[in-house]
C-alpha cells in the first residue's frame, strides 16, 4: 500500500513525499507549465509519433518527475505513472510528461524547499521556488 505526505502545495508546482510499506519510495514533483510542448518535448516517445498539428494544439503541458536515489522497479513506476496522472485534468488542450530520474543523495537532504528546488534543478526546470513566508506553512497553499 502506498501513502503520500504532501511537502509542498503551491499554485504552479507540488511536491510528494510517497510511501510504500512505510518506506519513501519517491518524490513526486507535479509542475504547471502553462506552455505547450518544447521541441524536446516533441521528440519523446510517443510524441515523436504523432502528428505536429495534434501536437501543436496543446497549450499548457503538465511535467510529473519521478525523483529517486537508484531506478525503480518496473511495478512501482507503472503504479505511480497511473497514480500521477490521475493528478492532472487532460484534455483536448491540456497533456502531461511523466518522467523518472535517479539523484543519488535524493534522500540525504532535508525536507525543505532547498531541497524541492534541489531537485526542480536536477530534472532541468526553471520553476524557481520564490521564498515561502513562514505563515504560510500554515495553509493549505504555501503561495
Amino acid at each position: 500500500m502506498i501513502s503520500l505526505n504532501r511537502v509542498l502545495n503551491l499554485s504552479d508546482l507540488e511536491v510528494y513525499r510517497v510511501f510504500k510499506d512505510e518506506n519513501i519510495l519517491s518524490y513526486a514533483i507535479i509542475e504547471d507549465t502553462k506552455q505547450p510542448f518544447t521541441e524536446e518535448d516533441k521528440k519523446i516517445e510517443p510524441l515523436c509519433y504523432m502528428d505536429e498539428e495534434d501536437i501543436n494544439e496543446i497549450l499548457n503541458v503538465f511535467r510529473i518527475y519521478l525523483i529517486n536515489d537508484e531506478p525503480l522497479k518496473k511495478e512501482d513506476s507503472v503504479m505511480l505513472r497511473e497514480f500521477f496522472s490521475e493528478f492532472v485534468n487532460t484534455n483536448s488542450l491540456t497533456n502531461f510528461i511523466i518522467q523518472e530520474y535517479v539523484q543519488k543523495d535524493v534522500y540525504d537532504d532535508d525536507n525543505n524547499v532547498q531541497a524541492y528546488q534541489k531537485m526542480l534543478d536536477f530534472v532541468g526546470s526553471s520553476y524557481k521556488i520564490k521564498l515561502i513566508k513562514e505563515k504560510n506553512w500554515l495553509y493549505l497553499s504555501q503561495d
